[in-house]
C-alpha cells in the first residue's frame, strides 16, 4: 500500500445541510443583513458560504477540522506579510470558534480551463507567483510549523486502506475492465516511488487549481483553504502545476529552491492523477459531482479519451 496523503473522499455526515441554519448563525453572530448568498457544496470538509458577494464563511464538517480551525487561523495570521500571494484574513471570529469568515479575495478560481485562456505573460506570472509561494512555504522551520498541528504521513495509513477497499466495492463495478486494470496498475507502479520519499517539509497539503485565485485586474494570485497543512512530500504541492500542463510543472521545478530528488516530478504527476481517482470515487460516496463528469476528468488525466 502506498501512502499518498491526499484528502479522503469520505463524509462524516450527510454532505448537504439546511443553509438556513448556517445563515442564521452568521446573521446572529455578526449582525449581518444577508441579502444574497451562494452555498458552495463541493467541499468535503466544510460548508462554505459566500455572503453578499464579499464575505466567505466556512463551517468545518468534521471533528478534526473543527478542532484545527483555530490553528489554521493562527497560521494564516503568522503567514500574513511573509508570502507574495493573497491569503485569507479571518476577521469574522465567533466566540464558539466552530466557524469563521473572511473578506472575499478578489478574482476567480484559476481552473485549468481559465488558465488556458490567459495570455502567455499572465500564465507565466501565475506560475512564478505560485512557485515563489511554495519556495517560501517549503523553507519553513518544521519546529515552528509543528505548533499549528499539521498532519503527517502516518495519519493517512488508515485512510488509504479504506480508499482501496471502497475502490473495489463502490467504484470498480461501475467501470469497464480496462479502466479497472489501469487503476490497479497505477497503484502498483506508484508503490516504488512512495515507499521511500527522501525529503519532507512544511506543505500546504491541498494545493491544486481550485484553491488558487486569479485577479485579472491586478495579475495577482491568491491561495485559499489552509485546513490541510501537512509535513510531507514537497512534490505534493506541485499538483497545481500539472493542472495547468506539463510545461508549467517543468518551469516551476526549474525555479524551485526546495528539496529536489530524481522522482520528484513523477510523484507530483501521481498526486495529480490520483486526485482524479479520488474524485471519481467521491461521486459514489455522496459528493455533488456527477459520475459522468468525474469519469471524464479521470479519462483526461489518464489519457484514456478516445480509447474503447
Amino acid at each position: 500500500m502506498a501512502v499518498f496523503t491526499l484528502l479522503p473522499p469520505f463524509y462524516e455526515k450527510p454532505p448537504f445541510s439546511d443553509a438556513n441554519l448556517f445563515l442564521e448563525r452568521i446573521e446572529k453572530e455578526f449582525s449581518i443583513l444577508i441579502e444574497r448568498y451562494a452555498y458552495l457544496k463541493d467541499a468535503f470538509d466544510h460548508d462554505v458560504f459566500i455572503v453578499n458577494e464579499d464575505m466567505v464563511f466556512r463551517f468545518p464538517r468534521t471533528k478534526r477540522d473543527t478542532e484545527h480551525l483555530a490553528y489554521e487561523i493562527a497560521f494564516l495570521n503568522d503567514l500574513k506579510g511573509n508570502v507574495n500571494v493573497v491569503i485569507p484574513d479571518y476577521s469574522f471570529l465567533p466566540k464558539s470558534g466552530d466557524f469563521a469568515g473572511y473578506k472575499l479575495i478578489p478574482g476567480t478560481l484559476l481552473a485549468p480551463w481559465i488558465f488556458r485562456k490567459l495570455n502567455q505573460k499572465d500564465k507565466e506570472a501565475a506560475v512564478i507567483q505560485l512557485i515563489e509561494f511554495i519556495n517560501t512555504f517549503h523553507h519553513m522551520d518544521l519546529h515552528d510549523f509543528a505548533q499549528y498541528q499539521p498532519r503527517e504521513r502516518k495519519d493517512f495509513i488508515a485512510i488509504e486502506q479504506r480508499v482501496e477497499k471502497e475502490l473495489v466495492e463502490k467504484l470498480f463495478p461501475k467501470l469497464p475492465s480496462n479502466e479497472v486494470k489501469r487503476i490497479k496498475d497505477f497503484y502498483k507502479e506508484t508503490h516504488e516511488h512512495f515507499h521511500d520519499i527522501p525529503n519532507s517539509c512544511a506543505t500546504h497539503g491541498d494545493l491544486y487549481a481550485f484553491n488558487v485565485i486569479w485577479d485579472r485586474d491586478t495579475s495577482q494570485i491568491g491561495v485559499i483553504d489552509f485546513s490541510d497543512l501537512l509535513i510531507g512530500d514537497p512534490a505534493r504541492d506541485f499538483e497545481v502545476f500539472y493542472d495547468y500542463g506539463l510545461e508549467y510543472a517543468e518551469m516551476a521545478y526549474e525555479q524551485y529552491r526546495g528539496p529536489k530528488d530524481k522522482n520528484f516530478l513523477r510523484r507530483a504527476e501521481t498526486y495529480y492523477k490520483l486526485h482524479a481517482i479520488y474524485t471519481l470515487l467521491s461521486s459514489q460516496l455522496g459528493a455533488l459531482i456527477t459520475f459522468e463528469h468525474a469519469h471524464m476528468r479521470f479519462r483526461q488525466k489518464f489519457n484514456l479519451l478516445g480509447h474503447a
